[in-house]
């Protein structure tokens, strides 16, 4: 009979996010998306009523979205 053991993960082993994670994690609730041009660079779009401090927050921690995008955004419509 073989026992039911449990093993370790990496999926086990919770963390606190990092404060750029929770920056990237509040500016991401309001992007409603992100298209890429022929250079494969996003344009970002974010929903309709975003709140100025996180388009602020997106002007000020640009450099932490996690792919090619342009610093420029686009409300919309």
């Amino acid at each position: 009979m073989v026992e039911n053991t449990k093993f370790i993960t990496h999926m086990d082993i919770l963390r606190m996010p990092s404060p750029e994670e929770e920056i990237i994690g509040k500016i991401g609730k309001w992007i409603a998306s992100a298209k890429p041009d022929k250079d494969k660079i996003a344009t970002i779009i974010f929903k309709k009523n975003t709140p100025t401090e996180i388009l602020k927050l997106y002007e000020k921690n640009y450099d932490l979205i996690p792919f090619p995008a342009h610093k420029e955004y686009k409300i919309e419509k």
